[in-house]
């Protein structure tokens, strides 16, 4: 099983380095580069964790979205798709999914000292396997101007889901977060966030309880011209890359990474079977 996993850590970072170094040689960025949504999940050192970023890392790639002026807000890009507002091509919105304590130890002190916006979007129940910050913590991430959005109750497939509980996900973890913290929540992170874990029930049950805007994992770039405000796409960003893949992830050399989301390659990328709601 061990060997099993190794195989598969070593084939993803191949398959990212390789797709970025096809993209740097094809030089074919549209003249609208738009916009990406990049995700991050838990903080500290673990060997072979692709979704724990040392701290170090993710300070170095907060320093490099500062000091080029990429890094906007939830808010702009919101304003942005409305066409109220013009933002620079490339710029990019910093999310964290899951809620996870090292958020509040590890990224939020870094966030604070580079001035740079950012996206939590958290679990608002008890999940077995899923550690997140207390409600102390949850509000001094807010006080602190970091966007709270919510990630549901239980970590589930939503679109797995009866309706009913589905529904149950999406406006029980917004109520009690905007009890929490005493502002309205309206975005939402589908758990997973590929393939079969969205359904158009899904993103009309959102639009229902109140969402303007939610995230997927189908990596991609957001233009004012395409995608649906409940259906924006996004780009991981995982440890045991090489520290020079950030500069282009961010310039859209893993939106191609799209096509193993939504293709047979999907398991690579821990991409469920399954149908993915596109554009309609």
């Amino acid at each position: 099983m061990e060997q099993t996993g190794n195989i598969r850590w070593l084939l993803k970072k191949c398959g990212r380095i390789a797709l970025t170094g096809a993209w740097i040689a094809a030089r074919r960025a549209p003249a609208d580069c738009g916009v990406r949504i990049i995700t991050y999940h838990r903080f500290g050192s673990m060997r072979r964790a692709p979704f724990r970023l040392s701290g170090a890392i993710f300070e170095t790639q907060i320093a490099f979205l500062a000091n080029n002026r990429l890094a906007v807000s939830l808010f702009q890009v919101e304003s942005w798709m409305r066409g109220e507002v013009e933002l620079p091509n490339n710029s990019v919105l910093v999310t964290i999914d899951d809620g996870d304590p090292s958020v509040y130890d590890l990224a939020l002190p870094i966030l604070r000292q580079y001035e740079v916006p950012a996206v939590l979007y958290t679990l608002a129940g008890s999940v077995p396997g899923f550690p997140v910050m207390s409600d102390e913590h949850i509000k001094s991430v807010h006080r602190a101007g970091i966007t709270i959005g919510s990630h549901g109750l239980t970590h589930r497939s939503m679109a797995q889901l009866s309706l009913a509980d589905a529904r149950h996900e999406l406006v029980s973890s917004k109520h009690r977060l905007e009890s929490l913290i005493g502002v309205p929540v309206t975005s939402f992170a589908y758990p997973f966030g590929t393939k079969s874990h969205v359904s158009w029930d899904v993103v009309q049950l959102a639009i229902e309880a109140g969402y303007t805007t939610a995230v997927t994992s189908v990596h991609g770039r957001l233009t004012q011209q395409q995608g649906h405000p409940l259906l924006l796409p996004r780009v991981k960003i995982e440890a045991g890359d090489p520290n020079w893949l950030f500069e282009h992830l961010c310039r859209g050399s893993m939106d191609w990474w799209r096509l193993v989301d939504e293709g047979p390659f999907r398991r690579l990328s821990g991409v469920g079977d399954g149908h993915f709601v596109g554009a309609r």
